[in-house]
């Protein structure tokens, strides 16, 4: 996704400041794709947690 400033038209009824709106991407529907048939597979829930599993581990071994 990517973010663009909305353009307004000149100041009268309604009238509001420049907004950055967001717009998809071909590039984050991909990611999207992915992320929906990742979700979709079998060991999802182990491969959703080992980032978090990798992080505690190794905050403990710091702590040592």
């Amino acid at each position: 996704m990517e973010t663009v400033r909305q353009r307004t038209v000149a100041p009268g009824a309604g009238f509001h400041a420049p907004v950055d709106i967001a717009v998809l991407t071909d590039k984050g529907r991909a990611e999207f794709t992915r992320l929906a048939r990742e979700e979709r597979s079998l060991d999802w829930d182990r491969r959703r947690a080992d980032d978090y599993v990798f992080k505690m581990a190794a905050a403990a071994d710091v702590a040592r």
